[in-house]
């Protein structure tokens, strides 16, 4: 069994020759490793110990490794062998000498990839992308470090690896069973982060994000604190590329549709993103809104325990208050979601004691029915324990909101006691509710 440091050179594991290690994270460590009878070399990943020991992820992780080893496909690093060595899980996969798309950007391009590059790059994983989404698989974690960059003669080959934490679609909420979000948030869907049911748009808008990152440099919403980027992720309009580039300012519009808000508003396929990137005709949705109409109301966010259901729909008389649920929320491993008490600006009450997430309705889950058929009037929530207004009568955050938000949830990560939330976002009535659970 590897010890703290890892595995060293020479080293044995399941039949596999440690040659060297080749990178580390959440979800364990990637070695180089002689084949035990082959002529080959493979990239062995070794997970935790005590992911291992969870029967749930043990399962999951089984499944998903063999409908991932089912792919064939000259963009999709390919899965050879798994299994369990000394209660550690293990999978083979393809060794691609090279770097990764991450990797590339700090080395040799801080500021942004020469736009053909990006264009190839994101033709290639889309192209992969909607092979695996014909046969039934998710990604979740499209990114730049998960994109490898290889040479095979004078050719360079583009793969999209890690396809270990695929999903069926037929599984379709953005959170495990043990409620732990599977992605990473910088690259994260809005549908994804607040536990939704997820498509392949989900793997489009990652993708969106990952031009972003390889044109500019930086990630969309690059923040140090995580409850700010997913803040900015579920509400703020994508970042204009032209901002920070000025020579690529025409591909604004193509990533602020791959990067809607609403799955609905993306392009239909990840192919066809990628078509329009490269300047060609697409088939796309009606192009995405910046900014709500001058005389639409703001947006509401109420936070309330989860199990409490949304108020029956309907416009409520008088002006709209603008509250904000500030909950922040940080990423264990590959993305436990962590929260902590909600902070704001204008009143102070006592917080109730969330229920467990057993006793949570699930995410996005229709409310019970009368008898009769009638819909039940849920209760009304609980006052939230603080309060502020986040977004201008737009309903759109600008530049003073935003640093007013940014300051509080940056206050608000790094001065409190951090407990374990499950967080769910629901659309209802034209108003978005925040619904969280203390994960005692």
């Amino acid at each position: 069994m590897p010890n703290s440091d890892g595995l060293a050179e020479g080293d044995v594991f399941a039949g596999y020759t440690i040659l060297r290690r080749l990178g580390a994270g959440g979800m364990g460590q990637v070695y180089l490793a002689q084949h035990p009878r082959l002529p080959r070399r493979d990239a062995l990943k070794i997970l935790p110990g005590d992911l291992t020991g969870n029967l749930e992820f043990r399962q999951r992780f089984n499944r998903e490794a063999d409908l991932a080893a089912g792919l064939y496909h000259e963009h999709i690093v390919g899965i050879h062998d798994r299994g369990e060595y000394e209660g550690q899980l293990w999978i083979s996969m393809d060794y691609v000498e090279g770097t990764d798309a991450a990797q590339l950007l700090r080395s040799d391009y801080p500021s942004g990839m020469p736009k053909a590059d990006v264009v190839e790059i994101v033709a290639a994983v889309a192209d992969a992308l909607d092979y695996a989404h014909s046969r039934g698989l998710l990604h979740r974690d499209v990114k730049p470090a998960n994109i490898l960059l290889g040479h095979s003669g004078p050719r360079r080959r583009i793969l999209l690896g890690d396809f270990g934490i695929a999903r069926e679609l037929g599984e379709i909420s953005g959170l495990t069973a043990t409620n732990m979000l599977v992605g990473t948030t910088a690259y994260c869907a809005p549908e994804q982060l607040r536990g939704a049911d997820v498509d392949p748009r989900a793997d489009q808008y990652a993708l969106g994000c990952t031009a972003f990152n390889l044109l500019t440099g930086s990630a969309p919403f690059a923040h140090s604190n995580p409850a700010v980027v997913i803040g900015h992720h579920l509400s703020t309009p994508p970042p204009r590329v032209g901002d920070r580039r000025p020579d690529a300012a025409d591909l604004d519009a193509v990533i602020a549709t791959a990067m809607a808000k609403s799955p609905d508003e993306r392009f239909a396929t990840c192919t066809d993103f990628a078509t329009a990137l490269a300047g060609q005709p697409a088939t796309a949705p009606a192009p995405v809104t910046r900014r709500a109409d001058a005389g639409a109301a703001p947006t509401e966010v109420i936070a309330r325990p989860a199990g409490a259901a949304p108020k029956a729909r309907g416009r409520r008389p008088g002006p709209v208050t603008v509250v904000a649920a500030l909950v922040a929320v940080a990423l264990v491993g590959v993305a436990a979601v962590v929260g902590m008490h909600l902070l704001g600006g204008k009143s102070r009450q006592p917080a109730s004691s969330a229920p467990s997430p057993s006793a949570a309705a699930p995410p996005g889950g229709p409310a019970a029915a009368a008898p009769g058929g009638a819909a039940a009037v849920p209760p009304s929530p609980p006052a939230i324990t603080l309060s502020t207004q986040i977004t201008d009568q737009s309903g759109v955050l600008g530049p003073v909101e935003h640093a007013a938000v940014d300051r509080a949830l940056t206050k608000l990560y790094n001065g409190r006691g951090t407990r374990l939330w499950v967080v769910y976002v629901k659309n209802f009535g034209g108003l978005r509710s925040f619904r969280w659970a203390e994960n005692a």
